[in-house]
């Protein structure tokens, strides 16, 4: 049976597909003069699927009535303390295809999981299906996608990635490069430990371009995800990796006080000399990390730091070349960071982010 709260959030969404497509005006609003178009992107944990074993605990740290406002559209509320939050269906995908157009996205970047990434007993390989259903889904070229792996795969795994690399909706930048996020983001998971030297990572992504170029692809544009730029610069030059961003960062005690706290990682990050690719966020904390709800923005406070993330890229041309952002996150909902429509706010997140897309497409 169709949850009803679903059904009626779908008829909302529909009417702001259809009444907003980002093309609306925008009164009142500080005017940037732009001469180059900056894509959106937002991470993609997926980790809301059919769980025939039960083991799943991310379902289950949103099941306490506190955090049913955050919610994605399509969970279901079974009580006060049991939901159900399965999307890996088409028919979600498709919809959240819908709603990510309409928001201005331009890609989600899927992060990649191994089957043996974690030998914790869960099921990582669920964590591709909606990477999957995207893939098979007859609206993707709605919006792009691009991956999030670690830095190192095996041959197979990285002859999937090729055949990804290869789909027209597959997200390009700097004139044409593949776009793709590289995970060293653990202190301890540096180059000399993932390959043994330093000397064996560079060949081994040496060896990864190659055989992107050899698919009659440009070489790809590599971003390295750290926790900490100034200690992790040298693992974008050995690596051989073209910038650096972050999966997410910190600081503040609330959301106004951390989009200040992003533009100073990314000036740290722009003082390393590196390329830089700023990294955005959609809130922090949540049941995982026991953070409640006090870095979760209003809609004016999202499209505040939108507009910052703009201006940065404005004002340091070559240091973000990729003419990139990407946002934490379309989907983390349970640790704090969501774009995707959800229970108490509905398109409101989508609708903030449109509004200064719009602004900005009208400033040129």
């Amino acid at each position: 049976m169709k949850n009803i709260y679903c059904a009626l959030l779908l008829s909302v969404s529909n009417f702001f597909f259809l009444s907003n497509s980002c093309e609306k005006d925008s009164a009142n609003t500080e005017v940037v003069k732009v001469n180059e178009p900056v894509t959106i992107g937002a991470i993609r944990w997926d980790a809301w699927f059919t769980d025939p074993e039960a083991v799943n605990p991310y379902e289950k740290n949103l099941a306490p009535l506190r955090w049913h406002g955050r919610l994605p559209f399509y969970a279901k509320i079974l009580s006060d303390t049991v939901v159900e939050v399965r999307g890996d269906t088409q028919e979600v995908i498709d919809q959240e295809i819908a709603y990510a157009k309409a928001g201005g996205l331009d890609y989600w970047a899927f992060l990649y999981y191994s089957n043996t990434i974690r030998d914790d007993g869960f099921k990582h390989d669920y964590m591709n299906r909606a990477r999957r259903l995207y893939l098979s889904s007859k609206h993707k070229s709605d919006i792009n996608f691009c991956l999030i792996i670690n830095p190192k795969h095996s041959d197979s795994e990285i002859n999937e990635f090729l055949d990804m690399m290869q789909e027209p909706s597959y997200q390009k930048v700097a004139g044409g490069r593949p776009l793709l996020y590289i995970m060293y983001w653990d202190p301890t998971h540096t180059p000399s430990a993932w390959f043994g030297s330093n000397e064996n990572c560079r060949t081994y992504m040496n060896n990864f371009r190659a055989r992107i170029m050899d698919r009659g692809l440009k070489t790809p544009y590599c971003v390295v995800l750290t926790q900490n730029p100034e200690d992790w610069t040298n693992v974008a030059i050995v690596a051989g990796m073209d910038a650096i961003s972050a999966y997410t960062s910190w600081g503040g005690s609330n959301y106004t006080q951390m989009n200040s706290a992003h533009i100073a990682y990314w000036n740290r990050m722009k003082a390393t000399g590196l390329k830089v690719v700023p990294n955005m966020t959609a809130g922090w904390g949540g049941p995982r990390d026991n953070n409640g709800d006090k870095m979760q923005p209003t809609p004016d406070e999202l499209s505040t730091h939108l507009r910052a993330g703009y201006k940065w890229i404005d004002i340091n041309p070559d240091v973000a070349e990729s003419k990139t952002m990407l946002f934490y996150a379309w989907n983390e909902i349970d640790e704090g960071g969501w774009l995707v429509p959800d229970k108490n706010q509905g398109t409101a997140r989508l609708e903030a982010i449109c509004k200064v897309v719009d602004e900005r497409k009208k400033s040129k």
